[in-house]
């Protein structure tokens, strides 16, 4: 478990750098031609993409489960990329904004022990197709530096393959959570910023019941996310800092 957090916060850490290594490379000639860099508001609509990493464990308990095997964890990880949307209205430092987003996932995984739920010599014991938030924002500007934190719903895809059955069943799930997350974003030109974000996702127990044999397991699922990303704003006050 651990193993596979390090590994993944070492790809997050990747892609972040590679992004923000080609923002400064965009701004640089910008700089150089003496072009605004900061917008005097960050009010306004604005629309991006974003790429990222997630990763995270979903415990499993099942009566039909022996003991030294219930309960059962998953460990997953994996790339995703998205778009979102949104909207800021600034007062004073102080910026306040709603957000929607949603992501392609590519968020894979296997139980860690070996019982009735498919292990790594199968196929993928589960996975996420899609990740989706919707989130309240608080910020505080410092000129075109945006530090923030979010909160709200968020909303998930995921398959569940088991093997209580004699052949494999995968089970389509999708729920309902929570989200909270913090973020950097910085403008570098007047319209356009770049953002790094963490987000934590808690989706309440997940009760599957399967047809054959007759048996219930409840699931519990965490995942973490760290993304970045290239917002462009429309609207507002587009007026250079003077």
């Amino acid at each position: 478990m651990h193993a596979a957090i390090i590994r993944s916060l070492r790809y997050s850490l990747s892609f972040t750098t590679a992004v923000a290594v080609v923002s400064v490379a965009f701004a640089a000639p910008v700089i150089a031609g003496d072009v605004p860099l900061a917008p005097r508001s960050w009010t306004g609509f604005y629309a991006g993409v974003h790429g990222g990493w997630g990763w995270g464990k979903t415990k499993v308990e099942d009566p039909l489960f022996s003991p030294p095997f219930n309960p059962t964890e998953y460990t997953y990880n994996g790339p995703l990329a998205g778009a979102q949307i949104g909207a800021n209205w600034q007062l004073g430092n102080f910026v306040l904004g709603a957000e929607i987003d949603g992501s392609w996932a590519f968020v894979r995984g296997n139980t860690n022990r070996n019982q009735t739920i498919n292990t790594s010599s199968t196929s993928n014991g589960l996975g996420y197709n899609a990740l989706a938030t919707g989130t309240g924002r608080v910020g505080y500007a410092m000129g075109q530096w945006l530090a923030y934190a979010k909160g709200g719903a968020a909303w998930a895809d995921l398959d569940v393959t088991t093997q209580i059955a004699p052949l494999p069943v995968t089970y389509e799930r999708r729920l309902w959570g929570a989200v909270g997350g913090v973020g950097m974003e910085v403008a570098f030109l007047r319209n356009v910023s770049a953002k790094v974000e963490y987000n934590l996702i808690y989706i309440p127990t997940d009760h599957l019941v399967y047809a054959n044999p007759n048996s219930t397991s409840s699931l519990d699922h965490h995942v973490q996310v760290v993304k970045a990303g290239i917002n462009v704003r429309f609207g507002g006050d587009a007026d250079p800092v003077r």
